[in-house]
């Protein structure tokens, strides 16, 4: 995979895990992700408006066999407590969430930088696993963190954050 963006390194990784549902907010640093999930004929890919929205997709995809991610910024993590907390962790539902780590070096906007802080913190207190994806030798680590949460029926975060993103075509 070494020629391919890291995006569709990004893609391609989580799918070879058995991820086979998407559903995404817009997200400026996730656009690669989500241009190459909106021509993807192999997997489900669904836009939705609102976190929490795309974690009762991923539910139901779930509890329907399927292998769910959502991709979304880290400051919407503060709308998604609620729906983590008690419809994914309450029924034990395997989903990963690939969240742009907005506030890490090189984020352009300063008010995105103080949910950045807390995000990391944030799913620590709630028991979710986490990865933070700084360079490509990260993406390694994906599968490990996916088969996690489909053998514990947990939620499993990885941030992905600038510097990865830098020059990604």
């Amino acid at each position: 995979m070494v020629n391919l963006s890291i995006s569709a390194q990004l893609v391609a990784t989580l799918k070879a895990t058995g991820v086979d549902f998407f559903v995404s907010v817009p997200c400026k640093l996730l656009a690669g992700q989500i241009r190459l999930l909106e021509q993807d004929t192999e997997v489900c890919y669904l836009p939705v408006t609102r976190e929490e929205e795309g974690f009762g997709l991923c539910a139901g995809a779930s509890l329907g066999g399927h292998m769910p991610c959502i991709l979304m910024q880290d400051s919407g993590l503060g709308n998604s407590i609620n729906a983590l907390k008690s419809l994914i962790q309450f029924f034990q539902l395997p989903v990963v969430m690939l969240m742009s780590y907005r506030g890490s070096p090189g984020e352009p906007v300063p008010a995105q930088v103080p949910m950045g802080l807390l995000a990391p913190e944030l799913l620590k207190l709630m028991q979710i696993p986490t990865l933070n994806c700084h360079q490509p030798g990260d993406l390694g680590e994906i599968g490990p963190l996916v088969e996690h949460a489909r053998v514990t029926g947990s939620p499993v975060a990885i941030f992905i954050d600038f510097q990865l993103m830098e020059g990604d075509t």
